[in-house]
């Protein structure tokens, strides 16, 4: 399957970029606004549902990055002189749970949500960092959600490791995401920068590009920290936010671009990673299946027909679990671990239907919700009786019975790394004692997201 990034960049922010604030003076920035407008189409028609921005102009922390989370962040240019030019960015809070959630054992991230802004002075907002490469991505048609992030100055791998959390997060969720690096390079590269010069300002810039262009972090991790004042930049760590997201992926690297018309280097550069396999269209059937019979219950109260010419694929039988979560939180799962239905498709019909609404340890799934809800569909063989010995918990998931009690599990499961633990929390799903005898029964399964 496809890598769960589809596209990935470096992008510049001076808001003189926005028409409106610009006006003639886009004239001499024009390479990088028809490089920035070509990567943010080729960005959007890569099908990415969600994009991730992480700005140095949003509220950032000495000791680690942040991650922005409330339902809706909006912001405008009212600072440079535009309130009327505006934005509201839908956030994906399942996403960004799902990355505090990795980042919790490896690094510091700081969970910020209006309460927590609040405690420095400062209020949720669209900063212009996000804002203006994400007025290009809008320009472009993209319709999705946002994870907004700040990056960590004091250490810059810090923002490398954020990446490849982000990138693993995404992949678990089966999100595809499109990822913003937002950063200015030299602040000094030019004799007309209004920060003042250094020579050294085009040498770090050119290092930066060639990093870029070679993929090779040897020139940063090069650089001293007396450098990286004297330049004046604000770019850096994204570029290691962006070398994280790339892990060692192949990439086509089809745009880029660099000047400094008014003194500050704007760097753009899209890469398009490459996956192992080529997506099977047929790969998500079982989902999208899934979704609209949940869909279809909530729109309709009646449970949806099986669709004509099925793919042979769901035409035969077998067993099915499907399972919902919210925000990385379980909601819901109904699983047959024997087919009772005519075929796959009603099988995965049933039984998404019943875990939005049957599930008798959660309330029935409000319509509200459907944007929040990740959904997998567990195919599973048919079991066959084993012993102990032939279990392996990351291989087989297991059925357990006792008379007319019966516990599945399935395999493969954060936290259950032993045939003793498999077992055990089985019985316990079917009541069953753990002293008590049972028989058991070892099966297969095909998982779908």
């Amino acid at each position: 399957m496809d890598t769960t990034c589809k596209a990935a960049g470096l992008f510049p922010h001076p808001p003189i970029m926005i028409p409106e604030v610009g006006g003639k003076e886009l004239a001499k920035m024009a390479l990088t606004i028809d490089t920035e407008e070509k990567a943010m189409k080729r960005m959007v028609e890569s099908g990415i549902e969600t994009v991730v921005v992480i700005s140095p102009h949003n509220l950032c922390f000495y000791d680690g990055p942040a991650l922005f989370i409330a339902d809706t962040i909006s912001g405008s240019l009212s600072a440079f002189g535009h309130s009327e030019v505006s934005m509201e960015l839908s956030i994906d809070r399942m996403l960004s749970e799902a990355i505090l959630k990795e980042a919790e054992p490896l690094i510091p991230l700081h969970r910020v949500d209006w309460k927590e802004a609040a405690r420095y002075g400062k209020a949720l907002t669209v900063d212009w960092g996000t804002f203006v490469p994400m007025y290009y991505l809008l320009k472009a048609g993209f319709q999705g959600r946002a994870v907004m992030l700040s990056p960590c100055f004091s250490n810059y791998e810090l923002n490398e490791i954020l990446g490849t959390i982000v990138e693993r997060s995404a992949a678990r969720l089966g999100r595809k995401i499109g990822v913003i690096a937002s950063g200015d390079l030299s602040h000094k590269m030019a004799p007309n920068s209004p920060n003042g010069y250094t020579p050294k300002g085009i040498v770090f810039d050119n290092a930066v590009m060639d990093a870029l262009k070679r993929r090779d972090k040897a020139p940063l991790t090069a650089m001293t920290d007396d450098f990286i004042e004297e330049i004046a930049m604000c770019g850096l760590p994204s570029v290691y936010f962006l070398f994280g997201i790339l892990g060692k992926k192949k990439a086509e690297m089809p745009y880029i671009s660099h000047e400094g018309p008014f003194g500050v280097g704007y760097g753009v550069c899209l890469y398009l990673p490459e996956g192992g396999e080529p997506e099977n269209p047929e790969d998500n059937i079982r989902v999208r299946l899934a979704k609209e019979s949940i869909r279809h219950y909530m729109e309709t109260g009646k449970l949806m027909k099986v669709p004509g010419d099925l793919p042979p694929e769901l035409s035969g039988k077998a067993g099915a679990f499907v399972s919902i979560h919210e925000f990385g939180a379980l909601r819901g799962c109904i699983s047959t671990f024997l087919p009772c239905y005519k075929n796959v498709a009603e099988e995965i019909i049933h039984n998404a239907k019943a875990a939005a609404n049957d599930d008798p340890r959660f309330p029935p799934i409000a319509s509200r919700e459907l944007p929040d809800l990740t959904i997998s569909v567990d195919i599973l063989d048919t079991p066959e009786p084993c012993e102990e010995k032939d279990l392996d918990p990351k291989t087989y998931g297991v059925l357990v019975r006792s008379g007319a009690r019966r516990g599945l599990l399935l395999p493969d499961l954060e936290g259950v790394d032993t045939v003793h633990q498999q077992i055990a929390i089985a019985k316990r799903k079917a009541g069953i004692g753990e002293d008590e005898p049972v028989d058991l029964y070892r099966f297969r399964v095909k998982r779908y997201y």
